[in-house]
């Protein structure tokens, strides 16, 4: 898993983010998933079937992330397992991706069911004995949401279908479609839905690409006088800025920060011209003296640190030249 991948997953397992992050696709923002609700799960999807030799086979995968959520409704209570993948780059398998966690957990949820139901010899019938599953269990639902945190356009695929090619349209009735839940924050038009770190991460990576709407953004929205420095590492790490904050405190006033961060870009780019305009003034003085024969060219592209024929061109490009050619 690469940097990015492991932060992310670091910064979205906090339950108040995932809950929000639930609340925002499920429900438009309604808090109906409470943070203390949810519960972690083993993100590990494991099926185990029996191949036509009888041979035990075991798939693995790895999810990002994965929990429980208690839910009431209409006076009873029910579980939902709730799945986050986090997609810094576009993904162009993504349909089939989350096809697949999610029915290796179904499958290992009806291989759960098998091993109690032969434990407690409970069939009742021929049919519930062959299926593994009787007509009263019930599966729980899984629902993965696919959260993208880059920065250009999502131009992947939305579901199965949209990886298919044409064809007569006579066979779609009878394929089965699988569609991920994207949350992509560049396409996102109301932030006020979102009251924890998350809106100023999204906000600057939906204006990311815009210096001007960014600038804009951080230093007139009060959203941004107070970001706790975990989403500000994430902007960091997603965004590519350089924004310093002190990690002893909680939070951080990121206009301030933003200001100083341009302050100092500023400056570096300064300090990188001055350094530049020295090296072509070195490098002008001794194309001057090389032309005027008191430098043989061996030593003067020595002194620029270049090799012969570079520094040939260079001097010719900049509209010397060598002795021999005077």
């Amino acid at each position: 898993m690469g940097t990015k991948d492991s932060k992310a997953k670091e910064y979205l397992s906090d339950n108040t983010r995932f809950s929000e992050i639930c609340n925002y696709v499920l429900f438009d923002g309604e808090k109906v998933i409470k943070p203390e609700n949810l519960k972690e799960c083993d993100t590990t999807e494991v099926l185990s079937v029996f191949g036509i030799d009888r041979k035990q086979i075991v798939k693995q995968k790895w999810r990002d992330l994965l929990k429980g959520v208690s839910v009431k409704y209409t006076e009873s209570v029910y579980i939902v397992l709730m799945g986050i993948e986090a997609q810094t780059d576009v993904h162009y398998s993504m349909p089939v991706k989350t096809m697949i966690y999610d029915a290796m957990n179904y499958g290992e949820q009806v291989n759960e069911a098998k091993k109690q139901h032969q434990k407690n010899k409970d069939y009742k019938s021929s049919d519930e004995f062959l299926s593994g599953f009787t007509l009263e269990d019930r599966l729980t639902p899984v629902i993965t949401i696919t959260l993208y945190l880059g920065t250009k356009n999502w131009d992947g695929p939305r579901s199965l279908v949209e990886m298919m090619p044409h064809m007569d349209e006579r066979f779609w009735p009878f394929i089965n479609d699988y569609r991920i839940n994207l949350l992509n924050p560049l396409e996102i038009t109301d932030f006020s839905k979102f009251k924890t770190g998350l809106r100023p991460l999204f906000e600057v990576l939906k204006n990311a690409s815009d210096e001007g709407k960014l600038n804009d953004l951080i230093t007139k929205d009060e959203t941004f006088t107070r970001v706790d420095v975990e989403t500000i590492a994430a902007i960091n790490l997603f965004v590519g800025t350089d924004i310093k904050y002190d990690e002893k405190e909680e939070v951080v006033n990121m206009c301030k920060a933003w200001d100083d961060h341009k302050k100092l870009g500023i400056q570096e780019g300064m300090k990188q011209g001055i350094q530049q305009g020295m090296q072509q003034g070195r490098c002008l003085e001794v194309y001057s003296l090389v032309q005027d024969g008191i430098l043989d060219p061996e030593v003067g592209a020595s002194r620029v640190s270049m090799s012969l024929d570079d520094f040939a061109d260079a001097m010719q490009k900049a509209g010397y030249k060598l002795p021999e050619m005077v």
